[in-house]
């Protein structure tokens, strides 16, 4: 299992996305936030025991960029804030009721489209993170991982291609 620390450390360690690993034709980078504090993801999540991945992703850092096109924006992941994932995610129980369970926590979005990733502590094996599509039923959310390191590490190796949806011919 990567830790959220060691998938992370690659983002670093090569933030931009090299030839060879992707197919992807645009300027990829990524930027990190400083680490949010105890107090900042209490204030945002009071009385809300979140799952130990979450908290470790921001205690690495607040908020995060990955693989963001720096020509045209329309590409890459934003990891959201304590306080931004914490709004958001209300916004979407309120507004997604029926998709959405109380446990949910929305971590990031995608840039260009409308797809969220979705921490669902309470979900199937495989189905813990999800890719929320924006008009479709929960049911055909993409499963993209058991975990949140396993899902940062699998983003990071194909070069941030949304390795989860099916392959056009």
């Amino acid at each position: 299992m990567t830790t959220i620390a060691e998938a992370l450390a690659k983002f670093r360690d090569d933030p931009t996305s090299p030839e060879g690993r992707s197919a992807n034709p645009f300027r990829l980078v990524s930027t990190f936030g400083e680490p949010a504090t105890e107090h900042e993801v209490n204030a945002a999540w009071p009385q809300n025991q979140l799952p130990r991945s979450v908290v470790e992703l921001w205690r690495n850092c607040r908020e995060a960029r990955l693989f963001e096109d720096q020509d045209y924006g329309q590409w890459g992941l934003i990891m959201l804030s304590p306080d931004t994932s914490a709004r958001r995610t209300a916004q979407e129980q309120g507004e997604r009721a029926s998709d959405y369970r109380g446990d949910d926590i929305v971590l990031g979005e995608f840039l260009g489209d409308q797809e969220l990733l979705v921490f669902a502590p309470s979900g199937e094996r495989n189905r813990r993170i999800l890719v929320a599509l924006p008009l479709d039923d929960r049911a055909d959310w993409f499963g993209v991982a058991d975990d949140l390191g396993e899902f940062l590490g699998r983003y990071y190796a194909t070069g941030g291609e949304k390795y989860w949806e099916p392959k056009q011919i």
